[in-house]
């Protein structure tokens, strides 16, 4: 079956039609750019194609501002509307017995976990397309659903949705040429006036923009306004040397005795979630003392640049009873001074939820990529596809990256945390059963050479277009250097003193954006609070390596809150810049910066000075 694309079923100016067409369904204008991601994936949908978070990721990443038309009609021209081959690969995956057929149990799979999910109304208004008799159950000339149907059902869809869009802009066209034709005639009739109602015309443009800019004034009369004298809220305490400090005073000196429990795990810069981690689950059986410590184990060979270490700490919660929410029952506060931080706890028999943390201080997003990717793939004199030494040394560090309990194998829930990160898909049973088919497991884990093999088939597949590749890379943090710069690996010990092996467990449950409404609770716990003005009070919070300020607005109203950290010496700030605003919503409470150290080896002294405006 040859190959159907956008370009080989339509003629060029018709392609540019449907893009023009799918472009203004969405933002109405050509002369406008998309302005977000979930805007580009709404306008690539409205031409027929529907593209995964990877492809997304392609196109739009933290340093993409907009994308123009003549952009997004170069991103059509590469994403192709799906075709009846890609169609039939894919079917064939989860066609379990091979005989040709999808049963309405595939279909409905297929349709509930790939992609952009549909609705199980949506599946089920495709399933009644088939359902001759209209009982609700498939008779057996029904019970099977045909490739070939459902190709041409999907490229029905694609077409109507196509017409439909290219009626709409038809309809907008004619209504600009309308506008334009009056527009025209008002100009030519204008001149014969413009003397006659000089006065008037004045005088009415006058009131208009009286009119119109009244409430924009009112917006704009808030920084007009006279602002409060900032005033310090803390004259600054110096800290001693970060790398002075000492071992963790709260460390059992027989540790060893107890049970220890490790994990790895990482944190992640995303362009749309910001910071993000690993999460997990301890499960004791019995009431125990339990040491937890967590520390970055990223190797210095992965490092670029500044190698302070990055601060790796971590919340212990527990469900709240008779509530959906949670409640901090411990966090780090001590950190030795090679960067390991450490919390003693008391924990009764149960479910602890434990949240790893990092400030933002030390990792931070890129600036810039400017320099030249490092190649991925290559060719031998046959054409073959193969992956590069480079490439092959950072799959090897992704894969212990994503080795969580560090076995030397990825369990099949590893390789989903690895795949949510990249592509952000879980790994579903027939998907599994094709990495089974495909690359040796061992005790039905994933090895380091399947890892690679798995990749490397990836590359194959490609052709020219490696830029899926580069998304694998960069949302696990490598720079085109192929250097880690997004991303801390941390490892994390749980030791317990009254619990054997069997009697504890720790999971990873996930990866998620760090929960900065547990932080927030930790700070106004250990802080009264000082009213900077009106309902808007400050809460700080300081130990040796970290300070946290958050505000809380307790009115009615919204407020800016001006934040000036800029005579805090040898200080790295959370923020952008030293000096920032923060705008809070009624009622809100937000963290307004963290401080840290910035050469471990001086003395640090933070500072700051705020400013309220209404």
């Amino acid at each position: 079956m040859s190959r159907r694309s956008s370009r080989a079923s339509v003629s060029d100016g018709e392609f540019f039609t449907d893009c023009k067409a799918a472009y203004v369904e969405v933002v109405k204008d050509v002369r406008k750019d998309i302005t977000s991601k979930s805007l580009l994936l709404q306008a690539l949908q409205e031409s027929g194609r529907n593209p995964s978070e990877r492809v997304l990721k392609k196109y739009w990443n933290s340093s993409t501002d907009g994308i123009s038309f003549d952009d997004f009609v170069d991103i059509c021209r590469k994403e192709h509307v799906t075709s009846d081959d890609e169609m039939m690969k894919a079917f064939r995956k989860i066609d379990t017995n091979g005989d040709g057929y999808l049963s309405l149990d595939e279909l409905f799979k297929i349709m509930t976990s790939k992609g952009e999910k549909m609705t199980r109304q949506e599946v089920r208004e495709i399933i009644d397309e088939v359902d001759e008799n209209g009982d609700g159950k498939l008779d057996y000339k029904e019970r099977k659903f045909y490739y070939e149907q459902f190709c041409n059902m999907n490229r029905a869809t694609a077409d109507q949705l196509r017409q439909r869009n290219r009626k709409r802009l038809e309809r907008v066209e004619k209504g600009d040429r309308r506008s334009k034709k009056v527009e025209s005639f008002s100009d030519s009739k204008r001149g014969d006036v413009a003397s006659m109602g000089s006065q008037i015309s004045v005088k009415s443009n006058s009131s208009q923009r009286t009119g119109m800019s009244g409430s924009r004034r009112s917006l704009l009369s808030i920084d007009d306004m006279p602002r409060p004298s900032p005033r310090s809220n803390k004259k600054g305490v110096k800290h001693v040397p970060a790398s002075k400090l000492g071992h963790l005073t709260e460390e059992p000196k027989n540790k060893r005795d107890w049970t220890k429990t490790t994990s790895k795990g990482c944190f992640f810069i995303d362009e749309d979630d910001g910071l993000m981690t690993h999460t997990y689950r301890l499960n004791l059986n019995e009431r125990s003392k339990v040491w937890i410590t967590v520390q970055p184990s990223i190797p210095q060979s992965m490092i670029i640049g500044d190698t302070t270490p990055i601060d790796t700490m971590l919340l212990v919660t527990k469900k709240k009873p008779d509530s959906e929410g949670r409640s901090v029952v411990g966090f780090t506060e001590k950190r030795d001074g090679k960067g390991k931080y450490g919390v003693m706890c008391e924990l009764k028999a149960g479910s602890y939820n434990l949240l790893p943390f990092t400030t933002g201080c030390h990792l931070k997003a890129r600036r810039s990529d400017s320099s030249k990717e490092t190649p991925l793939v290559r060719k031998d004199r046959d054409g073959k596809t193969s992956i590069t030494k480079a490439f092959r040394k950072a799959l090897e560090e992704i894969f212990e990256l994503s080795d969580l309990d560090g076995n030397g194998t990825l369990s099949r829930d590893e390789f989903t945390w690895f795949t949510l990160r990249t592509s952000g898909d879980k790994v579903t049973d027939d998907e599994w059963a094709v990495v089974e088919d495909t690359v040796e497991l061992e005790n039905n884990e994933i090895t380091k050479k399947g890892f690679v093999k798995l990749n490397e088939m990836e590359a194959d597949d490609v052709d020219d277009d490696i830029s899926d590749l580069w998304v694998t890379l960069n949302s696990m943090g490598y720079n085109k250097d192929l250097f880690i710069d997004e991303a801390c690996p941390y490892k994390l010990d749980v030791y317990t003193e009254s619990c054997d092996d069997a009697e504890v467990a720790l999971t990873c449950t996930g990866i998620e954006t760090i929960n900065n409404d547990m932080i927030i609770e930790t700070v106004m716990e250990q802080d009264e609070g000082v009213k900077i003005k009106g309902s808007v009070y400050m809460y700080t919070y300081a130990n040796d390596t970290r300070s946290t300020v958050v505000l809380s607005n307790r009115s009615n109203n919204s407020v800016n809150v001006t934040m000036d950290c800029t005579s805090s010496k040898n200080c790295q700030i959370s923020q952008d810049n030293e000096e920032y605003t923060v705008t809070l919503d009624p009622h809100e409470k937000q963290i307004a910066h963290h401080l840290m150290p910035l050469d471990e080896t001086l003395d640090w002294t933070p500072r700051c000075v705020e400013a309220v405006t209404k």
